[in-house]
């Protein structure tokens, strides 16, 4: 299932609580693929400060986006020994603060970032969603969304970018399936 002769770079995008993460955990068992995380290293550490800190907007978009860019170069390494799946990329970064600030920020593609081969857009019914967030607990950034009641805004960009979109409402290892299907027609 390799494009082009190399290994595939696959970004699930979407909402918090709409399965992305247990799809990517699914969907790199299946592959036997790295599963890669954002922020990760030092930024996933520091994270949950720098939002409870609560910057500006424009400062926190540029600590994700330094975040990401790191993804980037590490993302790019791991390609030499396999697919990489990763949960959440660009997009979230960009589409959330977007929505959230006044500033004109970078388009995503003109960032000198590793480009996915494949973005899926990972959604569900709102009452699946909210189930799943109250399971699981919200984060400071979960809580924030929903007081700001900015979701809908959120699937409104991330669609502008037109991924490939799925449903997750069923069982996740049947939206694994779909997206390996998918993957192989291509």
């Amino acid at each position: 299932m390799k494009k082009r002769g190399r290994n595939l770079f696959i970004v699930l995008e979407g909402l918090s609580g709409s399965g992305k993460s247990t799809v990517a955990k699914l969907l790199a068992k299946k592959l036997h693929a790295k599963l890669y995380k954002t922020p990760s290293g030092a930024f996933g550490k520091v994270r949950e400060a720098v939002d409870l800190s609560n910057p500006s907007t424009l400062a926190r978009f540029y600590f994700y986006l330094a975040g990401i860019m790191q993804a980037s170069e590490e993302i790019k390494g791991a390609l030499l020994k396999s697919h990489v799946i990763c949960d959440r990329y660009v997009l979230t970064t960009f589409c959330y603060h977007k929505i959230l600030t006044t500033h004109a920020l970078p388009s995503p593609n003109s960032l000198p970032l590793t480009k996915p081969d494949f973005t899926f857009l990972i959604t569900c019914k709102e009452r699946n969603r909210l189930t799943r967030l109250r399971k699981r607990g919200l984060s400071f950034n979960d809580k924030r969304e929903r007081s700001l009641h900015v979701e809908k805004s959120f699937l409104k960009e991330y669609r502008r970018f037109r991924p490939i979109e799925i449903s997750n409402d069923l069982d996740p290892k049947t939206t694994v399936e779909k997206i390996v299907g998918i993957l192989e027609k291509r």
